[in-house]
């Protein structure tokens, strides 16, 4: 599914979705490809977004 991880320093880092996915809008990032994000969300699931859907919260 996905290729080529990157490390980062935002993996571990917790965001809000920009557009909630279910109902569920807060997450934590686990995975960096380049422009997409892996995030995985308070319901479990994990999910492929763009940089520029999530906001971190420092």
């Amino acid at each position: 599914m996905y290729n080529e991880e990157e490390q980062s320093e935002i993996i571990g880092e917790h965001c809000t979705l920009l557009e909630d996915n279910n109902g569920y809008s807060v997450g934590e990032v686990i995975g960096d490809y380049g422009c997409q994000l892996v995030v995985r969300v308070s319901n479990g699931a994990e999910i492929m977004v763009y940089r520029d859907e999530i906001i971190l919260l420092n």
